[in-house]
Order: structure tokens, then C-alpha cells, then sequence
């Protein structure tokens, strides 16, 4: 191959030349320079080369393209980028003088970017114009001779050039010529090393090495070097570096050409030919005399061999520094400063540390790894938009040290033995920082490379490009709204970070989407080769990338299926031959099939058969059957697909069936037959199907055709010597088996039948007795021998029939024993099967724990009229009972059995409606295995069901982790279900429906027969029912003292109708956090309060006849329910407490941790207080817990590490988790577990802001009645603010204490001085603190106040307003700082302006008519002559050195336009704020004054903005009313007059309140129903009103019965209907006259289901409230 010529790089300190472009003015006056100082000055003229010197460096221009004719090929319209000045590279002496007089002037604009164009402009731009022709780029090297022939000729005829230009330019030479080339080489002699730190900092890269003619491949791989690699390299602030970037010698020319174009005008760059991979970790680095050894003048493609040489010198006592960058990947732009700063401080500090312990010397022998921390991923598919152009940006992960940026720093004696794998870095290396480091500091650490705020410091192109395809992103992968949220956030984060301009990464993934298919083959072939990846999973991705499975498609227009048969007893076996041969097939394309037995009993079985084709790439169907059609049945008859249904079908689709059964119909078919302990060659489908389609296309005779093909030698696997059977082998034995004559082709592995489209099969044949084909006749009803090893099979004692056993003489054994490992390396090889120790002894405890005899023979051996080839294998599976271990699952319980004769019933719930917030639910699953699970398993008495339901869609992690724990009980089910199942309710377990979403299809675990048995068993019988949280645990003699109580108990009542709840008494709650110790690694203990009924434990008795009337509430059970001693009614209702072993025993354990959804009683911090009585109860408590629970404290401790180590992440995710169904939508949860990852006590900010909220609370404000703005302000999103509160001095004594008890729980920075008015002007003015003094401070600490105006001084300070009677949105504070952040780069440094809301909300305590309604009345405030800034949530943003005019008032204040500037206001654009109108405390009318249309309207949206005020401002339906209430002194005001609005009520609809139920039982509450009685008048409904004009006359003898409806129009003596819910009676006996009893029958079941909604009702919008209820019943019914 014909080599380029080596091009040597600039000499060059100064900004690598066309990393930038430069404006055309610019060019013009470096001509104009350039030609003025040509005599003398500092720079130096020819028509060869321009030598640029200064005091620090001289740029020698490369022979192909200089500096300047870079310049001047820019365009003189491009916009001028920001010039960085990084330090220089390489340091000379200038010359004495320089003076050379040019002759030749410089080519135009025009004629530069014609001849040499950038390198990123096209595609075409990779090669010099003349070598495009020189081949097809798509063309590998072995195809384009002709093409290197004429580029050859091209390159001669170009030398040839060379030398007469330059004979011309000799004889033409101006008499300074000498003096220039003796300049040019001395500038080429004094090419230097140099180091402001004193230390040699080496960046090491590699591209295309051992792939040099993978052009496809490497252009793509190029493309991303351009992009994210070259910019962020060159554009270093600190340029004092070397990069060796090494390729392949023999890299093809266009890549090569490519490569050395991109890296024009870069001087500190060498690229050398060759495939050593050198790194920091191995061999001393660059210190070591070989580092260089493979750099000589030929290998040196681009660069200066002297400043290597000086880089190689220098080395010798300085410290080194080597950096590892992938070609596809970038740094920071101040990664090079910031590596080198830290390994100086470093070192410094280790010095300095070594004087002050007075050491005689300094040995520096100190080595240690520097690791980027935060970096992104560039991944090429974004999963939430199928369409990008651009990709998707991700934040990597920092659990390890991560290639690019991979830094080993080194002193000159340091004996370095770094950890080579960079994944294990972190893990076998401590880090620098820790305190056990102090005995042998920077000695073998790793540090992290520091990010400033939100930076990164590195960014990985993950793309199909990638040679191992590590966390490459799929367009099928699963996303989140958060990653999503990165994506949009990282993109700015490219440019500035990076010097990547989004429009260049649009650019490559334009390129990598037209050329995948071309790149993807490209790096299939690539894998395997040297210092290359060479795995068949990377190979898979790979292929999924072009496969698009789910439904038939064969490029040889053939049906292909493979039928495997797959026993519980070939798990193992299966994992090892038959699935990795099948993914590694070099084609998808064919359908794969796997019966298994009924899998429904055996969990292990189910999981592994479902788990293993869900993360396959393949077209696989697993279908549950007791054995496979007759082998005679060919695949395209209805009989084939006749086993399949949707429940039979375990894993895939329908839909894949039914199209390749269809696509079978008309096309040739082939089935091959593969036992689970077998395997192919990877080319076996492949081969066979290009043989197959070769042969229908030499003849078309073939149609009618069907045999059967067959490997003519196999390879065998045995796991035991086979000279000794009882004697095992460390990786089994393998042998090559020539078939013999017993054996038939069907019988031999990958058999298989051929079917042409046209041919039928007889209906009867024995598949064992064909003969072979003939080579001269049709192949009908014949076998074909493959002429090749295709096959192999696992010989498995117990598991198959071994028909070949071995005979060997002993040096026939000899010879065996001594071809093991070719024969292993052949294996692999050509099946991807390779049995290594784990492998083996993974078989081997299979075996041992499973007595098989036989594995069915393949399909087609038995005669078509005997039964079905694995009949046999059916019994075989029936007799097989894996044995009882912590691994497998034992299904013998299936029968309900109690001693007491009672069905005890354990309900459980995990992650229902929470499917996939997996950091949540991995946690949660910790705290269930910790204090769940023991608790139970360990149950004295386990003659009990426990059910736990978990969500249908449950994360396959969650899924698998809760399964897998569970392994070994018995008497468990886990139920795919998000309904919730209580005893208290709807008759409990006895309701069929209790048990109607448990079918096989929804059991994940345990077995369905022992469920139903169960539910059979409580006819007749006692019937006990327990609650048990997944994170709370149980008593161990719990179930045998519940179930002992309620027999003795209900033997007593012989009427058999008592019902009773049990109640756990003493128990113990654990919380994360110890207040007595901050350091603490278990958590502690307390009692838990037993004045109501706690959830774990509670538990629901009824006997057979009982008619149960439970409170539904757990915690309200004892208040609404007596005590079974206490009560007159014995055991009809009434509680009793589970008695204790002994007094100090706990019967239960609850988890109180930050996972709990509705944090109650959960402490959030170390902080609180407590007594020596506190402390001594947890330290009498720990021993309680391994007895009296199971629960070993080791056990507790590694949950808490658990949660310590991933809090922040699992807090996030309950935040998530809130407000989803069936759990909590408390903003009071939110703020405590905002408060867990918000330290407060001094400033932060995550954007380098500095928020302050001002608010004002007035004198005539009761704040214990009327802070409006607590809640909005205590439930933001982001809490990194200081509040600062102004309080008035005469405010009344009431709101002070309100005020105060506030303060002291708030999770906020806040701070409260006692003052009539907020100081004026700026908080970053130095008067701020002397207007706030420490006398007048109510709340808080002024270290606080100090600590934000301290950070205000040189960062930009936002500034909130807002009145103690004023609200903002929940996302306020977080909105504003967000944008104020993303438009810093608009504003200057002393510019500041308003931002104020465009519109916000307003409400009032009375609607436009004066008639109070329970919330006030909301509209949208539309104030022309209000200024902006006077608006709720106003807000001053100032620039660092922004200065306010003395006398400023903000009503000065002028629309800011299009350009920003001092004093101006912008408008959000948004309603997030609202004011609330209570008289006295505005200044403006509070009465609406709109009319019309527009009332009418407001009237009908009040819901929808009520709504607005609840979901966005966290102003609740009860704030409302308690506001109202509070504005009106609890009574209604007078009716101010107004327009009558035709929807104004006169009747309004009830709801029935009856103090009896339907069955005469009183329920606590009473029974609540709607009214719907056709009979009555509408005026004679609760609440009807009358209304009067003022001139209105009512008929003298009217009744109200006489009125009519309205119709549309209003008019006098009608009745219009309200359309709302708004009315209540209490049916009481001798004061109504309509029957008491519930006359209600169909609709009667949902009424009963409805009772809490219904009684809410009369709660939320009655104020109706339930103890209210409870005492009529009891008057009602005598009860005192």
C-alpha cells in the first residue's frame, strides 16, 4: 500500500490554527501586517512558510498547509468564535533577528478554499481532491487496486511538481533565502518540552488499530473524532501537553488522509503508524525506555520528532502525568489545567506533609489515579423521540473511573503498581481522601478530578461505532421523564464545556444514520480482532440493530422454525448449549420455539424459561404444553399452532406465530429440532439456509421435495472423566463422535426436515427407518448428510440416554486428555459454547439436586402412530420433585390444613401502582427481606396463607428480587394484581371476589390450588384476616396467639355471628435516624403509641354467620369501636390486644424510614429531643430482636447502610411515587422529604444564585388565621432561598404565637425581624445589615442573613416580593431560577431589571352577590392602571456589579423589548402568582366588578380555578373555607345586590343521611345515601331558597308546591334546580315522614362500597363531621 508522506506539525503555542474561524476584516489586516513588517519585526516572511515569533514560541508552518492559509480559507462572512489564549506547548529561543523579504504573494481567499478545504465542510473533504478517484470509500482495500495504482501515479507525478516548483524557487530565491532556512531550522531544533508545573503531561489515543481496512467503519469513527474528540482537545486552556495518538501502520489512505487533515495547525499533536497500545498503568509509562520505541521517522505520520524526544528527555526527575482519551471522546476544556493543578497540589501537600513530620528528605515516590467524576454520554438513539436528529445526552456513571480522562501521575522514584482495568479502580484502590490513606498518603489512591457547579469534565460518544457497545442505548431502551429532563438540560453544557456546537453533533448523527447498516457490518467484522472486544453479546446488539424482529422475514424468502423441548431438569444445561448457540447465530432470521411443561407450580422453572427470551434478540416463543405436536404434523397445517393459545403462551406473541405460520403457506419450510442440552455451529441457520435456497434456485423441481439433513459429526460434552465416572473434571471432558449405524440421522443434534412448498407429507412415516438420498434422484421422504461437525450436546448423566459411551484403550484415553484443549478451543469457536469451572459445578449441583433418568429424543424418532414423542419425557417430568432448598420452590402445600380449624389469611401490598421506580422499590425490597420476611418465615405457627400483591407491571429487577427471596415458602403467593383486599370490607376472604384477580396468569408465585383450597375451607368455619405493611414485621408467636384467642374466643357464641378485631399492643418502631448519635449505623428504637389500632397486626375475626360491621379506618378502630371486655354486646363488634410472651416482648416492628409513602411518624434528621429514657430503651431493645422477631441486628445494619448509601436517590423517587392511586397526595409528606436533601443554616444554590424572598406582614393580618402565603411558599420545589420576614411591631399577640410555632417546624431558610417596613434598597448594599439588627430579630440566626449577603456580593441576587395575603406557584422559585440562569449570557455585569407575572389570581371571601359560598370566589385579576411591578411575586434580579439610582422608585420601571438593560421589567408570561382580597389589607375594591358574559363565565369555572389554586398554589379546599370563615367571623354577611344570574339555586339536591344501615345494624357512623325520590317537590328539598326582587309581590293563598320549573328564562313563581349536590336531611325517626329503612336493591352493593366517599361529603362540604355522626347513632339508639 502506497504510504503518505509524513507531515510534520507546526511549532505552535498560540490557539491551534482553524479551530476557529476568523472574520474577513481580520484576514485583510494580517495581509496588510504581514506585508508592512516583511523587512524587520516579528514576523517573518516566504512563499514556503510563515514563522510567527514572539518572546515565547515560533509557528513553523506544515508543508501542506500553513497557519495563514488556514486564516485565510475561513469565510469572511463566519462568525467569530471566542479566542481562549491557552498556554503554550513548546517553548524556543527567538532569533537574534529575522528578516525575510517575501516573493511570492499569498494565494487569494478564493484560491485557498478552492484548493484545500476544512476537513468538517463535506465528506469528500477527507482526501485532497485528486485522490477522491483514487477508490470508492465503500470499497474495502482488496478491492481497489486500479484505485492505489492511480493514486500512486498521481503522488509521483505530484513529487514531480515538487521538485521543479522548487528548482524555480531557487532560482527566483531573494538574497534573504539562507536566513530563512537557517530560521526554519533552528525553530525545528529548539522544539522543546515545556511545563509551568515543572511536570510532563502525556494524553494517549488510539484509533482504527488492527481494523486498517475497515473504511466504513473508520469514517464513521473519524466523523466522531472531529466532533467530540478534536474540539475539545485543541481548544485546551492549558495547551502544555503532548498527544500520541496511534493507528494501525497500515491504515487505509482515505482514513489516514482524513485523520492528519483534522489535525492541521495543531503543534503539540504526533500521530504514529503502529498497534502498540501504551498506557500510564503498565511498564513505568512514558518513563520507560521503550515508551518511544515504537516512534521512528517512518512510523511518525504527523508531528515533530524533536518535540517528542524533548517530551521523552524531560521526564527524567520531573513528575509525569498520563491521560487515556478514546478517539470518541472528549474532555472538559479545563481538563488539562485543572489534572495538572491537582497532581501539583497534590504532591505539594504531600511534601509539605513529609517536612512538618520532620523527614529528612523527599523520596517523591508518590503515584496515584485521577478519575472524572461528572460526564456525559452522547448516546445516538434518543428512546423518547424515535425521530431526533441529534441524539440524546446522558449523565454517566461515576460508580467507577471511567476511561476518558483516566489520569496515572507519577513522581520520578514512584514504584507504581496501578490497577490496570479502569472499572476496578475504584473498587481495589482506595481513595485519596480517606482517612486510612494518612498512613501511606498518595501511595497507590484515586482522586476526582473536580467539576465546577453543574460542569462536566468529560463527554463518550455511545454509538454503533463502538467496539465493545458498553451502555450504548438502544431505540428500544427503557427512559424516564428524568433522563429525558437531563437530555434538555445538557445541551447547552456542549459548546461552552466541550467547544462542540450542537449543529456538529447534528451533523454526525446525519452521517451515522445514513451509513448504519454499512458501519454496523463493518464492526461485526471488526470484532475479535487484536486488543478488540470478542463477545457474542456485543455481537447481538450489534445485529438487533439491523433485525427488526416480531414478525417473518427471510431475504432467502424461506419459513424457518426451531423446535426445542425444554424439562425443568435441563435448566443448567440449556443456560450453556442451546441459548448462547442460538444467539449467536450469524442470522435472526427464523422463529424459534421452546415447549415447556406445565410451569405454573415451579417459580424457578417459570422465571428462567420467560426471563432468558426477554432479554434475547430473537424471535422466540415459549409455550407451555405437555409435549409438542407428532413430528409427522408439518409446521404449516392448523394443527401445528393448535397448542398455542393465549394462556398456554408463557412468553412472545400471537402475532409472531400466526406470521410465520401464514408466510409457511406458500414458501419452502425448514424445522430443525434442538434439545435444550444441545447446540449448532453460529452459521449453522445461516448455511443451511443459503445451501437450501441455492438448490431451489438450481432447480425448480425442488417444490415438491421434503428430507432431512443432518450433521455427519458431532461434539460431545461429559462433565466426568470419562475413564472414571465418579471422578469429576474441572471443565468436563469433550470429544468428536463419528456417528455410528445404530445411531440415525434424526437422532443426532440440529436435525433438520426440509419441506418444499409444494410437497405434502404422508400422513404416516417413521422418520428412523429413512434412508439417504440419492445423489441422482429426487429427495423425497430421505436423509442428507452435512458433511460437517454442526452439532454438539451436553452427555449429561441421569439427564440423556448415553447410546455412544466411550471406549477408549489407555493411550487412546492419553491422546483424548492431550486434545482437550484444541477440542475447547474448536468448540468455542464454532458454537459460541465454552464450559468453564463455574459452568461446570453450576451443572454439577443441578444434578445433584435432581434425579433424572432421560432427556426426550428429538422430534420425528417415533413412529407417526404412536403417541407423541415425549409421552415418555411427560412422565419422566411428573416423577421429578426438586428438593427442598434455599434455590428452588416445593409446591407441595396445595391444601388448606389448621389445627384450630380456621383460615388465617396474611395480606400484604409491594409497590402496587409504582411499578417502575426501581431505586424506591430496591430499598423497600431491602426493609421487606430485613423485617418483613424473617418475621414470618420464622412464624411458630405456619398454618396460614400470606397473599402479596404487587403492581402487574412490576420492574423485572423488583419482580425477580422479591421472587427469588421468597424461594423455599410454602405457604406465600404473589399475586400481579393493584387492588387492595382488607378484612374490614365487603365480607372479606369469604367474597368470591376476594380472590378474583388471582389467576394463573397473575400468580408470580405460589400455588393457585392452595389459594382456591383455602377459600373453599371458610364455609363453615372461623375465618381470621391480618394486615402486614411489606416493610413491618410480626411477632414469631403472632399467628399462634391470634388463632388460639379467636377459637377459645368464638367458642363462646355458639349463635356463631361474632366478629371482633385484634390489635397489636406493644411494638417497636425503628427509625433510620438516632438523635443521640449522628454517626449512627443501625438506626434506633422506640415504643410505638398503642392509642389507636397500628396496621401491623390488625387483624379481622368473624365466624360463619357473622354480619360485620368493621370500621374501615385502622385508626380510628378504638375510638369507634369498645373493647371486647368493656362491651354488653359480646364479640358483635368490639377490639381485644394480641397478648404479649411476656410484658417486655413486642408483638410487632414497623420500619419508619424515608421509603414510607405517607411519612408518618418517620423522623427526618438526627435533630429532635430526647432523654436518658429514650436511650435506654434502645439500648434495651436491640437484644429483643433476634428472639422475640428473627431479625438479626447485622441484618438492620446493612439496611441502613443500604439506605445511607442511596438515599438522595430513593427520596426523589418517593417524591415521584406521591399522589399516584391508593397513595398519599400530602404536600406535608412532600416537605419532609424535601427536608432529608436539603441542609439548611447558610446559602447554596445549585445555579451560583443567591434568592431572597422579602415579605411584608402587616398589623391588621391574623396570622393564625390568614397567612395565605405559608403554605405556597413552605411547599416550593426548590427550598434554596432565604425568606426574610418583615413583621409589623403591633401585629396582635395571637398571630405572634401562630407565627412563631410556624417558624420553629419550617424546613426552610427563613428568618423573622420585628420592623413596620421592609428596608429599601438592594440586600447586597453594606447598610442590608445594619437596617437588620440582632435586637429586632424574632426567628432564626443572623449567621444565616451573613452568610447569604456575603455570597450576594459577587453573584447575581434575585429578589422576591410578596405580602403575607399573596401566594406563588409550588414551582416558583425553581421556574425563576432556572430562567434567570439561562439568560445570564444576555445581560452585562451591572445590568438589572423586574420580572413581574403576566397575570395572576385573585380571590375573595364573597361571591359577586354577596352570598358567601364555602371557597370564596376566584377570577383572574385584569388591572390595566396596576404596574407591573406591583404585582404578587414581583421580583428584582441584579447583575453582580449592578448599581440601583439613589431615589429609585420600581414604578419607573420600563418594558424591557427585545434588548435587556438597567431598570427595565419583563413579564413571565405565566399566572403564577395569586392575591387574596381581605378588607383592610388592600387597597382596592373588594366586590367583583365584572358583568355579564364575563361573570357568567368566571361563575362556571370557579371549579377549574379553585382546582388552579389546589394543584399549582397548594392551597387546599379547607384552606379556602377556613379563610372564608375566618373573613366572615364564622357567620354569613349581608347580600350585596347584583344581576340575577338564571343558574342561581332555588332548590337544591340532597343527600340521604339514615341512622340505621339496610341490615338494621348501626354502623358507628350511620349509613349515607343520595336521594332520589320522584315524588317530592323540589321545594320541599333541605336548603331550597327563596328569591325576591325588591318589587316582587307573592300571591296572597300561594303555596310552594304550585311552582313549575323555569325553562330557559326566569320568571316569577318557578323553581330552577342548582344542578349540585349541595343539600342534607337526617332521616330521624317521629320527624320525617318518609320511611327510615333504606329502600334501595340493585344499587344497594355500590352505596354500601361508597359509604367513606359519602361521608367525606358530608365532612368536606357540610362540615358534617363524623364524631357528629357517631353521637346521633348513640342518641338515636340509647346508647350513652
Amino acid at each position: 500500500m502506497p504510504s503518505t508522506p509524513r507531515r510534520k506539525a507546526p511549532i505552535s503555542g498560540g490557539r491551534p490554527t482553524g479551530a476557529g474561524k476568523t472574520s474577513g476584516s481580520l484576514v485583510r489586516w494580517l495581509l496588510l501586517g504581514f506585508l508592512v513588517l516583511s523587512v524587520s519585526g516579528p514576523f517573518v516572511m516566504h512563499s514556503k512558510s510563515v514563522i510567527i515569533t514572539d518572546d515565547h514560541f515560533i509557528n513553523e508552518a506544515p508543508r501542506v498547509s500553513t497557519p495563514v492559509a488556514r486564516t485565510l480559507e475561513q469565510s469572511s462572512d463566519a462568525p467569530t468564535e471566542r479566542i481562549r489564549k491557552p498556554k503554550s506547548a513548546i517553548l524556543t529561543e527567538p532569533p537574534a533577528a529575522a528578516t525575510v523579504v517575501s516573493t511570492t504573494p499569498p494565494k487569494t481567499v478564493e484560491q485557498d478554499n478552492d484548493a484545500d478545504k476544512d476537513s468538517d465542510d463535506s465528506d469528500e473533504a477527507a482526501t485532497p481532491p485528486q485522490k477522491v478517484e483514487q477508490n470508492d470509500v465503500g470499497k474495502d482495500s482488496d478491492e481497489s487496486d486500479e484505485g492505489q495504482k492511480a493514486n500512486a501515479d498521481a503522488k509521483d507525478q505530484e513529487s514531480k511538481d515538487d521538485e521543479s516548483g522548487d528548482k524555480d524557487d531557487e532560482e527566483d530565491s531573494n538574497p534573504t533565502k539562507d536566513a530563512t532556512d537557517a530560521l526554519i531550522a533552528t525553530s525545528k531544533a529548539g522544539a522543546v518540552w515545556q511545563n509551568d508545573h515543572d511536570m510532563v503531561h502525556i494524553i494517549y489515543s488510539r484509533f482504527m488499530q488492527h481494523q486498517p481496512n475497515l473504511v466504513k467503519l473508520g469514517l464513521a469513527r473519524l466523523e466522531l473524532f472531529k466532533t467530540f474528540c478534536f474540539p475539545s482537545i485543541s481548544q485546551q486552556t492549558n495547551q502544555q501537553f503532548l498527544w500520541l495518538i496511534r493507528t494501525d501502520p497500515e491504515l487505509h489512505p482515505t482514513l489516514k488522509d482524513g485523520l492528519i487533515d483534522a489535525l492541521q495547525g495543531m503543534p503539540n499533536v504526533a500521530v504514529i503508524g503502529s498497534n502498540e497500545v501504551k498506557k500510564g498503568s503498565v511498564d513505568r509509562g512514558w518513563r520507560s525506555e521503550n515508551a518511544t520505541g515504537d516512534i521512528t521517522e517512518e512510523s511518525l505520520f504527523y508531528g515533530s520528532m524533536e518535540l517528542i524526544q524533548s517530551y521523552h528527555e524531560a521526564v527524567d526527575q520531573r513528575t509525569l502525568l498520563e491521560t487515556n482519551l478514546d478517539a470518541d471522546d472528549g474532555l472538559g476544556l479545563t481538563f488539562v489545567e485543572r489534572a495538572q493543578n491537582l497532581t501539583f497540589a497534590r504532591f505539594q501537600e504531600l511534601a509539605a506533609s513529609k517536612q512538618t513530620t520532620n523527614l529528612a528528605f523527599d523520596r517523591k515516590d508518590a503515584w496515584i489515579n485521577l478519575c472524572v467524576g461528572r460526564h456525559l454520554e452522547w448516546q445516538f438513539y434518543a428512546p423518547w423521540d424515535k425521530t431526533t436528529t441529534k441524539g440524546s445526552l446522558h449523565v454517566g456513571s461515576t460508580h467507577i473511573c471511567v476511561t476518558p480522562g483516566l489520569s496515572w501521575a507519577t513522581q520520578p522514584h514512584a514504584r507504581a503498581r496501578f490497577v490496570k482495568q479502569h472499572h476496578l479502580v475504584k473498587k481495589n484502590t482506595p481513595a485519596c481522601d480517606d482517612p486510612k490513606q494518612a498512613k501511606a498518603p498518595f501511595l497507590g489512591c484515586w482522586v476526582e478530578i473536580p467539576v465546577p457547579g453543574d460542569d462536566v469534565m468529560a463527554i463518550r460518544a455511545r454509538t454503533p461505532t463502538s467496539t465493545g457497545m458498553n451502555r450504548v442505548v438502544m431505540s428500544e431502551s427503557e427512559w424516564t421523564p428524568e433522563e429525558e429532563a437531563t437530555d434538555r438540560e445538557s445541551w447547552p453544557l456542549l459548546d461552552p464545556s466541550f467547544a462542540i456546537p450542537q449543529p456538529l453533533v447534528e451533523t454526525s448523527h446525519k452521517y451515522l444514520s445514513d451509513h448504519l447498516q454499512d458501519l454496523v457490518e463493518e464492526n461485526l467484522k471488526g470484532q475479535c480482532t487484536k486488543d478488540h472486544s470478542c463477545s457474542e453479546g456485543i455481537k447481538k446488539k450489534l445485529k438487533a440493530l439491523f433485525f427488526q424482529g416480531g414478525k417473518w422475514q427471510n431475504k432467502h424468502d424461506l419459513v424457518h422454525v426451531v423446535h426445542t423441548f425444554h424439562p425443568f431438569s435441563a435448566l443448567a444445561a440449556s443456560k450453556y448449549f442451546s441459548f448462547e448457540a442460538m444467539e449467536s447465530q450469524t442470522t435472526y432470521e427464523f422463529l424459534w420455539i421452546i415447549y415447556v411443561k406445565d410451569a405454573s407450580s415451579n417459580y424457578v422453572y417459570r422465571n428462567q424459561m420467560t426471563k432468558r427470551p426477554e432479554k434475547s434478540g430473537l424471535d422466540v416463543l415459549v409455550v407451555q404444553t405437555d409435549g409438542p405436536v407428532s413430528s409427522t404434523v408439518d409446521f404449516r397445517s392448523p394443527e401445528a399452532i393448535s397448542i398455542f393459545s393465549n394462556h398456554t403462551l408463557l412468553y412472545g406473541e400471537m402475532s409472531l406465530l400466526e406470521s410465520f405460520h401464514q408466510a409457511a403457506q406458500t414458501r419452502t419450510v425448514l424445522e430443525t429440532q434442538l434439545g435444550a442440552n444441545e447446540a449448532i455451529t453460529k452459521t449453522f441457520v445461516a448455511d443451511l439456509q443459503n445451501e437450501t435456497a441455492k438448490r431451489w434456485q438450481d432447480d425448480a423441481n425442488n417444490d415438491k421435495s421434503w428430507y432431512y439433513h443432518c450433521t455427519s459429526e458431532y461434539y460431545e460434552w461429559r462433565p466426568f472423566n470419562p475413564a472414571n465416572m465418579e471422578e469429576e473434571s474441572e471443565t468436563g471432558f469433550w470429544n468428536m463422535v463419528t456417528p455410528p449405524k445404530v445411531e440415525k440421522c434424526v437422532e443426532r443434534p440440529g436435525t433438520t426436515r426440509i419441506v418444499g412448498p409444494k410437497a405434502t407429507l404422508p400422513s404416516a412415516y417413521d422418520a428412523l427407518e429413512l434412508e439417504p438420498c440419492s445423489p441422482d434422484e429426487e429427495r423425497t421422504g430421505c436423509f442428507v448428510d452435512t458433511g460437517k461437525p454442526d452439532g454438539a450436546r451436553a452427555m449429561i448423566p441421569g439427564l440423556v440416554k448415553d447410546k455412544n459411551p466411550l471406549k477408549l484403550s489407555p493411550r487412546g484415553l492419553s491422546l483424548l486428555v492431550a486434545n482437550q484443549k484444541n477440542l475447547r478451543e474448536d468448540v468455542t469457536a464454532a458454537f459460541n459454547v465454552y464450559m468453564d469451572k463455574p459452568r461446570v459445578r453450576a451443572i454439577r449441583d443441578k444434578m445433584k439436586k435432581h434425579e433424572t433418568d432421560t432427556i426426550p429424543e428429538p422430534i420425528g424418532q417415533q413412529p407417526a402412530d404412536s403417541s407423541s414423542p415425549l409421552e415418555s419425557t411427560r412422565n419422566l417430568e411428573t416423577s421429578i420433585a426438586p428438593a427442598r432448598s434455599n434455590l428452588t420452590v416445593t409446591t407441595a402445600l396445595d391444601t388448606w390444613k389448621n389445627d384450630y380449624d380456621i383460615v388465617h389469611i396474611l395480606y400484604s401490598r409491594f409497590m402496587q401502582h409504582q411499578p417502575n421506580l426501581l431505586e424506591l422499590g430496591k430499598a423497600r425490597l431491602e426493609l421487606f427481606k430485613t423485617f418483613c420476611l424473617p418475621t414470618i418465615s420464622h412464624q411458630t405457627n405456619p398454618q396460614f396463607l400470606w397473599i402479596i400483591r404487587t403492581d402487574p407491571e412490576l420492574n423485572p429487577i423488583l419482580k425477580d428480587g422479591l421472587l427469588e427471596s421468597l424461594q423455599g415458602m410454602e405457604n406465600v403467593a404473589v399475586i400481579g394484581s393493584n387492588e387492595v383486599r382488607k378484612g374490614s370490607v365487603d365480607n372479606g376472604f369469604r367474597n368470591k371476589k376476594a380472590i378474583a384477580d388471582i389467576t394463573p396468569e397473575s400468580i408470580f408465585y405460589g400455588n393457585l390450588d392452595l389459594v382456591l383450597s383455602f377459600q373453599e375451607a371458610t364455609a363453615g368455619r372461623i375465618v381470621l384476616e391480618t394486615n402486614l405493611d411489606a416493610d413491618d414485621g410480626l411477632g414469631l408467636t403472632f399467628m399462634e396467639t391470634t388463632q388460639s384467642l379467636a377459637k377459645t374466643t368464638f367458642e363462646k357464641i355458639p349463635s356463631k355471628n361474632g366478629w371482633f378485631n385484634f390489635c397489636v399492643g406493644r411494638h417497636l418502631e425503628w427509625q433510620y435516624f438516632a438523635p443521640w448519635d449522628k454517626h449512627t449505623d443501625r438506626g434506633s428504637f422506640e415504643l410505638g403509641s398503642t392509642h389507636i389500632c397500628v396496621t401491623p397486626g390488625l387483624s379481622w375475626a368473624t365466624q360463619p354467620n357473622a354480619v360485620p360491621g368493621f370500621t374501615v379506618q385502622h385508626h380510628l378502630v378504638k375510638q369507634d369501636t369498645p373493647s371486647c371486655k368493656a362491651s354488653n354486646k359480646s364479640y358483635l363488634g368490639c377490639w381485644m390486644e394480641v397478648p404479649a410472651p411476656r410484658p417486655q416482648d413486642p408483638m410487632a416492628i414497623r420500619a419508619r424510614t424515608p421509603t414510607s409513602t405517607g411519612m408518618n411518624g418517620v423522623k427526618v434528621s438526627h435533630e429532635g429531643d430526647w432523654g436518658p429514657k429514650a436511650k435506654a430503651l434502645d439500648d434495651e431493645t436491640w437484644p429483643l430482636l433476634e428472639p422475640d422477631l428473627a431479625i438479626p441486628e447485622s441484618l438492620v445494619k446493612s439496611s441502613h447502610k443500604y439506605l445511607k448509601d442511596h438515599l438522595e436517590l430513593l427520596v426523589a423517587e418517593n417524591l415521584k411515587g406521591q399522589c399516584t392511586k391508593d397513595h398519599s397526595c400530602s404536600e406535608g409528606i412532600k416537605k419532609k422529604l424535601k427536608s432529608l436533601f436539603f441542609e439548611k443554616g447558610s446559602w447554596i444554590n445549585k445555579h451560583d444564585l443567591v434568592h431572597v424572598l422579602h415579605m411584608e406582614v402587616p398589623e391588621k393580618l391574623n396570622l393564625s388565621k390568614l397567612f395565605i402565603s405559608w403554605e405556597p411558599v413552605e411547599t416550593q420545589t426548590v427550598y434554596e432561598f432565604l425568606w426574610i420576614l418583615y413583621v409589623d411591631p403591633n401585629i396582635d399577640q395571637d398571630s405572634m404565637n401562630s407565627l412563631m410555632k410556624r417558624l420553629r417546624r419550617s424546613p426552610l431558610n427563613v428568618v423573622a425581624f420585628q420592623t413596620d417596613q421592609a428596608p429599601t434598597g438592594s440586600f447586597r448594599d453594606a447598610e442590608t445589615l445594619t437596617r437588620l439588627p440582632t435586637r429586632r430579630l424574632l426567628f432564626g440566626e443572623m449567621s444565616l442573613v451573613q452568610s447569604y449577603h456575603e455570597a450576594s456580593q459577587n453573584r447575581t441576587l434575585l429578589e422576591t416580593s410578596l405580602r403575607a395575603n399573596e401566594a406563588i406557584t409550588k414551582t416558583f422559585v425553581g421556574d425563576i431560577q432556572n430562567k434567570t440562569f439561562d439568560r445570564l449570557g444576555q445581560f452585562g455585569s451591572s445590568d438589572w431589571y423586574y420580572q413581574c407575572v403576566s397575570e395572576y389570581l385573585e380571590w375573595r371571601h364573597e361571591t359577586p352577590l354577596g352570598v358567601p359560598p364555602a371557597h370564596g370566589f376566584v377570577s383572574i385579576a385584569k388591572r390595566p392602571s396596576e404596574h407591573c411591578t406591583n404585582r404578587p411575586g414581583t421580583t428584582l434580579i441584579t447583575m453582580p456589579e449592578a448599581k440601583i439610582p439613589d431615589g429609585w422608585a420600581k414604578e419607573d420601571a420600563k418594558p424591557c423589548g427585545n434588548e435587556p438593560r438597567a431598570g427595565c421589567y419583563t413579564e413571565s408570561g405565566e399566572r403564577n402568582a395569586a392575591r387574596m382580597l381581605l378588607p383592610g389589607i388592600v387597597d382596592v375594591p373588594i366586590a367583583y366588578q365584572g358583568q355579564g358574559s364575563e361573570l357568567e363565565r368566571l361563575t362556571q369555572d370557579q371549579s377549574d380555578l379553585r382546582e388552579d389554586l389546589h394543584e399549582n398554589f397548594a392551597l387546599e379546599r379547607y384552606h379556602l373555607r377556613h379563610f372564608v370563615k375566618s373573613v366572615n367571623g364564622n357567620r354569613l354577611i349581608n347580600i350585596a345586590r347584583g344581576p340575577l344570574l338564571p343558574d342561581i339555586p332555588m332548590c337544591l339536591v340532597i343527600s340521604g343521611m339514615e341512622n340505621e344501615t339496610p341490615r338494621g345494624v348501626p354502623p358507628a357512623h350511620g349509613f349515607a345515601s343520595i336521594a332520589k325520590r320522584p315524588s317530592e317537590h323540589c321545594t320541599d328539598r333541605p336548603g331550597t331558597t327563596l328569591i325576591t326582587m325588591p318589587e316582587a309581590k307573592i300571591p296572597d293563598g300561594w303555596t310552594k308546591e304550585d311552582s313549575k320549573p323555569c325553562g330557559n328564562e326566569p320568571r316569577t313563581g318557578c323553581y330552577t334546580q342548582s344542578g349540585e349536590r349541595n343539600g342534607a336531611r337526617a332521616l330521624l325517626p317521629g320527624i320525617v315522614d318518609v320511611p327510615i329503612a333504606y329502600q334501595g336493591q340493585g344499587g344497594l352493593e355500590r352505596v354500601t362500597q361508597d359509604q367513606p366517599n359519602l361521608r367525606e361529603d358530608l365532612h368536606e362540604n357540610f362540615a358534617v363531621e363524623r364524631y357528629s355522626l357517631r353521637e346521633m347513632v348513640k342518641t338515636l339508639n340509647g346508647i350513652d
